[in-house]
């Protein structure tokens, strides 16, 4: 099934200081043929890279097809983001701005970030929540 590849997989991939195990884990998750990127995981990968790194990094990511962002899911993401603050939650607004990507392109998310279980008890979202290899 197609999966988008959250931030938290990338990081721990590109992160020169992760261990090994984890490294061969994420490796995997990224090289797999069903694995997206979507534009707000780009961005937050992409804004906080060093300088030294920039070009490897978006030489990789531009291996993963990206899904792109409608106008509407921004407005959809919003009123995720009441909900979860009705339901006794705050939840990242990258976050919710993703979930709502998958939704759209009826996509699963894998991710390390627990934070995406909590969206999926408002939203139909289908969650790969993982553990670390150590």
């Amino acid at each position: 099934m197609a999966t988008l590849i959250d931030s938290s997989i990338w990081v721990d991939c590109l992160r020169t200081g992760s261990p090994e195990p984890l490294k061969r884990q994420t490796k995997a998750i990224i090289l797999s043929p069903d694995g997206f990127l979507c534009e707000p995981v780009v961005f937050e990968l992409l804004r906080a890279v060093p300088k030294r790194d920039r070009a490897r990094t978006e030489a990789l990511l531009a291996t993963v097809p990206v899904l792109p962002t409608p106008v509407d899911v921004w407005l959809s993401a919003r009123i995720l983001g009441q909900k979860c603050i009705d339901a006794g939650f705050f939840p990242p607004a990258i976050d919710l701005l993703i979930g709502q990507v998958c939704l759209h392109h009826k996509v699963s998310i894998t991710t390390f970030d627990a934070h995406f279980q909590q969206i999926a008890k408002i939203i139909s979202l289908q969650v790969n929540l993982l553990v670390r290899a150590k």
